[in-house]
């Protein structure tokens, strides 16, 4: 992706802000932000995955010689937020100016970032074509740099079916993280989408999911009359028709029903929503919206 991703005063939105969690999540690491759990001294919580830079003096081997696998021993205290930010790369989201791919990249490096200065670990998952891990989870201040490298080297990708990326999501991440999915939700099964998002996640029980729906201008008051043609951004094709004052009329009356029904669907799996235009300042988005959403404080 070409330019520089992040603006000067993003870095100042990464400094200000703080990522507010509700629920009682675990994630990978000790960190600076503490989520809701009960704090019991030495008390033995729950086993996790051995990853790579964890103390290797915290692995149980008893368990190791049982189930061939490397755990970590957490307790109560260590139950820490991991942050799983679910990026969709298709070909639709190349659209629009401001562009929503680059608007969503841009808000996840941000997020990342937020996540990165309280102490605890972020990751970047692809909702497109190969490579579905952007980038595997990283903490400290510093990796900061790691996460806007590879958010800039994304481009946009061919449809595919979302289950891989939110099965690995479950089964590598685990159900106890605060997972946000950012997208425009322009594909069929977008409801079925935020289901096994939700699913995955545990959103309302173990873990918990936010909503970031990303629209350029364009979608959300075409400037268009008189005869246009239509282009497939996933390649499927042209269509030319001719637009008429009623047909945008209709189109805003489609477009008002999508959007609420979203917002519904979101709210039934318990997960944050937020609609993000991509000409909307992000500082006014994530200080003013995500904070009223409850993501952010």
């Amino acid at each position: 992706m070409a330019g520089q991703l992040l603006e000067p005063g993003d870095y100042e939105l990464i400094k200000n802000l703080n990522l507010q969690v509700r629920l009682r999540v675990s994630g990978l690491i000790t960190g600076e932000q503490r989520s809701p759990v009960q704090s019991g001294g030495i008390e033995f919580a729950e086993y996790r995955e051995y990853q790579p830079g964890d103390d290797s003096r915290r692995i149980d081997w008893t368990v190791f010689l049982r189930m061939h696998r490397l755990m970590i021993k957490l307790c109560a205290e260590e139950k820490e937020l991991t942050l799983i930010l679910i990026v969709d790369t298709t070909r639709s989201m190349a659209f629009g100016q401001p562009e929503k791919l680059r608007t969503a990249l841009r808000a996840a490096v941000i997020l990342a970032g937020v996540a990165l200065a309280g102490g605890n670990r972020a990751a970047i998952l692809g909702l497109g074509a190969d490579p579905v891990e952007i980038l595997p989870p990283v903490h400290g201040r510093d990796a900061l740099f790691r996460v806007v490298e590879a958010a800039s080297r994304v481009q946009p990708s061919v449809a595919v079916d979302p289950a891989p990326v939110l099965n690995r999501l479950a089964t590598v991440y685990g159900r106890r993280v605060l997972a946000v999915f950012l997208s425009d939700l322009l594909f069929p099964e977008w409801e079925t989408a935020l289901r096994r998002l939700a699913a995955a996640v545990g959103c309302g029980d173990a873990g918990e999911g936010y909503l970031i729906q990303i629209l350029a201008p364009e979608e959300l008051d075409p400037p268009y009359l008189g005869e246009i043609t239509l282009v497939d951004m996933e390649g499927c094709g042209e269509v030319p028709l001719y637009l008429g004052a009623e047909d945008l009329s209709r189109y805003h009356r489609a477009l008002a029903d999508f959007l609420e029904a979203v917002h519904r669907t979101s709210q039934r799996f318990h997960m944050g929503y937020s609609l993000l235009p991509t000409a909307l300042p992000l500082a006014r988005f994530f200080t003013a919206n995500l904070r009223q959403g409850g993501l952010l404080a």
